[in-house]
């Protein structure tokens, strides 16, 4: 079990197989990547670039608290408390703003790679 209460499995990948989570982890999947984000610094979600993902990867954010700007496809969505938004394979997105206290988790199904993720800007 991970307690999510613990500040060391906030704001990165806690189940997958990324340099989050070794392969001696009972929380190494090649199935399913799963990141828990809990009020990030300002600015730090942001920094990532627009990007998508081969098929059959898809992404989702679910929000549990606070309210997530996502840019997909050049529309920008809020996603807000207790809501969820599906990114199909192939669609460019981007984290582009969010709101305090934050609290969401991204998933990735089946995982991303370097080789199955293309970035765009």
């Amino acid at each position: 079990m991970k307690d999510l209460n613990d500040p060391n499995n906030w704001n990165h990948w806690i189940v997958g197989t990324l340099d989050d989570v070794p392969v001696s982890s009972p929380f190494y999947s090649e199935q399913i990547q799963i990141a828990y984000v809990n009020n990030p610094e300002k600015g730090l979600l942001e920094k990532g670039k627009e990007h998508l993902h081969k098929p059959p990867i898809e992404e989702y954010y679910l929000v549990l608290e606070g309210t997530l700007k996502v840019e997909v496809e050049n529309e920008i969505i809020n996603v807000k408390s207790m809501q969820i938004l599906k990114v199909p394979p192939m669609k460019r997105h981007k984290v582009t703003g969010y709101s305090l206290p934050l609290r969401f988790f991204t998933i990735r199904a089946p995982i991303s790679t370097a080789e199955t993720r293309i970035s765009q800007k």
